[in-house]
């Protein structure tokens, strides 16, 4: 209870999912796995208290809900959608759980086609909140070291993520701009008054999360085929005392710098930064690896 969101999921839709976990560790191991899946679903949809709008919270607080009925619809959705997609039984896969920056040893050389990923944006989304409740009720995550554990294999993009042994922002510490937004927001912190440790390390992380993006791109490239095409989803942010970062044309700015073509930078959606009364960018970085 410690580890995940105060009433994320109230005492007795609780009890049902606890008993319902120990019957599915009791089953074939073949089969263990998707109706884990199943019930990492159905927790979240339908027995907790969770919202998402888009960051995570706790809505109306439900004394019950039922559980073992929609995690059972859930598991014959899976079953129909593998067996309507049972002609590409062939069609090979395979997941890695790995770090982003650190993709070196993962994949051979020049054995990427195409990349298409949505990172996370400089801001204060702690994307380890949004998950933890079925992180927590799975073993994923067990104490705050395991916590921490998995924080850590995370592009540094909140300030509940950084750590004095980071060393991220090394690789934009020569990158003007980026700097310049760095030095920004920490004048406008001091001006401010604000002394909050979180606060702090809204300069800091800036650079670390750019610094990151540019470890992911030099790491990427020996691994991507001449001619391999990405596209990322990235989006502008005001989260830091309102100073405005264009994330997109930031790493375009970083691309370019190791070796990419820069293919474009596509709007895909605005939003209003209703503090600023400005918009807000969503778009899709398009580049090239030439070789």
């Amino acid at each position: 209870m410690k580890l995940i969101l105060k009433n994320s999921i109230s005492p007795l839709p609780l009890h049902k999912a606890i008993v319902l976990l120990e019957q599915i560790n009791q089953q074939n191991a073949a089969v263990q796995d998707h109706l884990k899946l199943a019930f990492a679903k159905a927790l979240v949809s339908d027995a907790s208290n969770l919202h998402f709008g888009p960051e995570v919270g706790v809505r109306k607080i439900k004394t019950d809900a039922p559980f073992i009925g929609p995690w059972l619809d859930r598991v014959r959705e899976m079953a129909k959608d593998v067996e309507d997609h049972r002609c590409q039984k062939s069609v090979s896969a395979r997941v890695i759980f790995g770090d982003a920056r650190n993709i070196a040893e993962q994949l051979k050389p020049e054995s990427i086609d195409f990349v298409f990923t949505s990172p996370p944006y400089p801001n204060e989304k702690d994307y380890t909140r949004t998950t933890r409740l079925e992180s927590v009720m799975l073993g994923m995550i067990n104490s705050r070291a395991d916590l921490r554990q998995f924080k850590q294999n995370l592009l540094r993009s909140n300030t509940r993520n950084v750590y004095k042994i980071d060393d991220d922002d090394g690789f934009i510490k020569e990158n003007r701009k980026i700097n310049q937004i760095a030095q920004q927001i920490e004048r406008r912190r001091v001006e401010m008054g604000k002394t909050s440790g979180f606060e702090r390390l809204y300069a800091r992380v800036t650079k670390l999360y750019f610094g990151g993006m540019a470890r992911h791109f030099d790491q990427l490239r020996p691994l991507l085929k001449p001619g391999a095409t990405l596209a990322y989803v990235v989006g502008d942010q005001a989260s830091y005392l309102r100073v405005m970062i264009r994330t997109g044309q930031l790493l375009a700015q970083i691309t370019e710098s190791l070796g990419y073509e820069v293919l474009g930078l596509d709007l895909f959606r605005t939003r209003l930064a209703t503090a600023m009364k400005e918009q807000l960018n969503e778009e899709v970085l398009l580049l090239r690896w030439n070789g």
